[in-house]
């Protein structure tokens, strides 16, 4: 399922392809929470980058999780690359 997931993921021009991430959007990397029970793990590697990111999960979805505990530096799209919260990126 995470295929078909990343496939329509990757059909967003905002989204791009990454070695390290499962893709990177607007150049910041993403993590895929495809379940509940994925977002702990996918929040554990964002924090390697200091939690900012994006977590990306269905759209059906969207109301299991509570994006207001999410990170606040954390973002959520969903599979067409959507903007369902954005990340907080640190001032340079």
């Amino acid at each position: 399922m995470s295929e078909a997931f990343l496939e329509s993921l990757k059909k967003s021009s905002k989204v791009s392809e990454s070695e390290d991430w499962d893709v990177l959007y607007e150049e910041l990397p993403v993590v895929l929470a495809l379940t509940t029970n994925d977002l702990s793990d996918a929040l554990e590697k964002l924090d390697t980058v200091g939690g900012y990111g994006y977590v990306a999960t269905w759209r059906k979805n969207l109301f299991a999780f509570n994006h207001k505990l999410l990170s606040k530096r954390c973002g959520l799209i969903d599979e067409n690359g959507g903007l369902l919260k954005a990340a907080r990126i640190p001032k340079k």
